[in-house]
């Protein structure tokens, strides 16, 4: 550079002198355009929230939160390789570590390669979009990866090839795909995992064989597989933390591989054919604290082995027949937070021997043969934050007995007894969040008595007497972000009443007599993004009135066709879309999909 500039300078030195000239006006100042955010980032709390750090590109003064587990979500749909790359761009400038698409829907595979290049993205949530195998191709030369969440989505066992060689992949998720004993061979080299769930896919012996060349598991989900007491057997026990094998044929000679698990965190056994003679394997768990056992064969006499399990915090007896007099094997256990008894065969008598649980946060009753008198006792847990009652012969006035407990957040009573006066009788009530009357005596007026709990967010009426009157005594609940009513007599003109509810973003009209006249009123309620229209009067006509902040709709069985799709293309939002029962072609609803990246609910099989 030195030899170019020496002769200029040479020149320059012999020339003459230039004539002196004016100084040149000064220049506008520049002002810089403001970032154009791409991407949201937030932060995943240890519940499993998640809390919202801010848009990138940031301004100024961004600070990365240390060992922060971070995840980005893109603004906006990725159509185009430039729009793809500005978002890696902008990936490996903050050195964002998850990715996921949110609302978004996934970008073709092309656009995904793009977009993951040069990052140093280590988590992927994928779950619930339309991933497919070309996908997980496109994302070979991300060599970072180490969590890949697929739950749901359309990979296949051919997909599985892409990820074969990947040993520092630690957590993979396939729940609910299409996985089956064919593809189970491409995970045998994947040594690495700690974390694997393959629930509800078509797995079992003896392609689960690979598992005991896993020495780093940590949690396993086979809930609702082929797996039996020969995968259980063959498992690598000594980091095991999560063991899910609810709804598999596992039996009570299998759980006696459970004695090579000692380190056993949470036991998912549901739907299992474990009995009494089962428990006597689980005795030994010391570190258990969450067990599920609900539709088991266990009963009263089984509950002995458990009383032992000092770590234990949630245990799940619904739908057993434990209830009576062995409860009092569970008085012992000080650190119990939840207790689920539903659909069991729990007796006042029972409830009795559970008085000593002052630790319980979350208790559910529902179904049971709970009376009046063993409500008395449920008001003695005085830090119970959820209580489920669902189904339970109550009166008005045996609420009375809940007045001691002030943390209540969440209350279920539907399909109870109660009349229109039966929320009265629970007092003011700031701390409650949640209210289920379903299926109750609850009227038009009785709504007026919700006053009382002025920081709703959730409020179900779901096969009640309330018509649209009653609509307008919710209007003080400003924080009611849910409402369900479905299956009421409401017609549409009461729906004026929910535009004062600034928080409102759920909605679930079906089965009620809402047609397209009143349509236009849904369209002031901005911040609604779920909104079910199933099995109402609402047609074609009335799909050009819908609230563009929508993101999930249900139009299950309604009256609308192809004509009425051209409405829908107008949400922006849109992401989710239920059109089974409907006019609505085959042709259409793939355009729907392929198009403009709706995902449609597929029929039951």
């Amino acid at each position: 550079m030195v030899r170019f500039l020496l002769p200029l300078f040479l020149a320059s030195a012999c020339a003459t002198p230039p004539r002196p000239t004016p100084p040149a006006p000064p220049l506008p100042p520049v002002v810089a355009e403001p970032l154009r955010p791409l991407l949201r980032l937030y932060r995943l709390l240890p519940d499993g929230t998640a809390f919202d750090l801010g848009a990138l590109p940031a301004e100024s003064g961004f600070a990365r939160p240390p060992d922060a587990r971070m995840y980005a979500v893109p603004l906006a749909t990725v159509r185009t390789e430039a729009e793809a790359l500005a978002l890696a761009s902008v990936l490996r400038e903050y050195q964002v570590p998850g990715l996921s698409f949110g609302e978004q829907g996934l970008p073709t595979p092309a656009l995904l390669a793009r977009l993951v290049e040069g990052t140093r993205l280590t988590t992927l949530y994928l779950s619930d979009t339309a991933l497919g195998d070309a996908h997980l191709a496109a994302l070979r030369g991300l060599e970072t990866l180490t969590s890949l969440h697929l739950e749901r989505t359309r990979v296949t066992n051919k997909g599985l090839i892409h990820l074969e060689g990947r040993t520092g992949l630690s957590e993979l998720l396939l729940n609910e795909t299409a996985v089956s004993l064919r593809g189970l061979p491409s995970l045998a080299s994947l040594t690495g995992l700690r974390r694997l769930g393959l629930g509800s896919t078509a797995v079992g012996p003896p392609g689960l064989d690979f598992l005991a060349h896993l020495p780093h598991l940590e949690w396993l989900d086979l809930s609702d597989t082929m797996s039996d007491d020969t995968v259980l057997a063959l498992l690598p026990g000594s980091h095991l933390r999560t063991l899910i094998l609810s709804g598999t044929p596992v039996t009570d000679t299998g759980l006696a591989a459970l004695r090579h698990m000692p380190q056993l965190v949470e036991l998912g056994l549901a739907r299992t054919a474990t009995t009494d003679a089962g428990l006597v394997h689980i005795a030994g768990l010391r570190t258990l604290a969450a067990l599920h056992l609900g539709g088991t064969r266990v009963s009263d006499a089984g509950l002995e082995h458990l009383a032992g399990l000092g770590s234990l915090s949630a245990l799940v007896l619904s739908k057993t027949r434990a209830g009576g007099t062995g409860l009092r094997w569970l008085s012992g256990l000080q650190k119990l937070a939840v207790l689920q008894l539903e659909d069991s065969a729990l007796t006042d008598a029972g409830l009795q021997h559970l008085i000593s649980l002052r630790s319980l946060r979350e208790l559910d009753l529902s179904r049971t043969a709970v009376t009046a008198t063993g409500l008395r006792l449920v008001g003695g847990f005085e830090r119970l934050e959820s209580l489920a009652l669902s189904g339970l012969t109550l009166d008005d006035a045996s609420l009375e007995a809940l007045e001691p407990l002030h943390s209540l957040a969440r209350l279920d009573l539907s399909a109870t007894t109660l009349g229109a006066e039966g929320p009265r009788q629970l007092g003011p009530r700031e701390a409650l969040r949640h209210l289920d009357l379903s299926r109750t005596g609850i009227t038009d007026e009785g709504l007026a008595t919700l006053r009382l709990f002025p920081r709703l967010q959730s409020l179900h009426l779901v096969k009640t007497q309330v018509t649209d009157a009653g609509l307008q005594h919710l209007t003080a609940l400003t924080d009611l972000e849910t409402l369900y009513v479905r299956s009421s007599p409401i017609q549409g003109p009461g729906l004026s009443a929910l535009e004062r509810l600034p928080r409102l973003t759920a909605l679930d009209l079906g089965g009620t007599k809402v047609e397209d006249s009143s349509a236009p009123l849904l369209t002031r309620l901005s911040q609604l993004t779920w909104l079910s229209l199933a099995s109402t009067r609402i047609t074609d006509a009335g799909l050009a009135h819908l609230p563009h902040s929508l993101r999930t709709l249900y139009l299950t069985r309604d009256t609308v066709t192809d004509a009425g799709m051209t409405a829908l293309l107008q949400l922006p939002r849109l992401r989710e879309l239920d059109l089974r029962g409907t006019g609505v072609s085959a042709e259409t609803q793939a355009l729907l999909e392929r198009e403009h990246g709706v995902r449609l609910k597929q029929p039951q099989p």
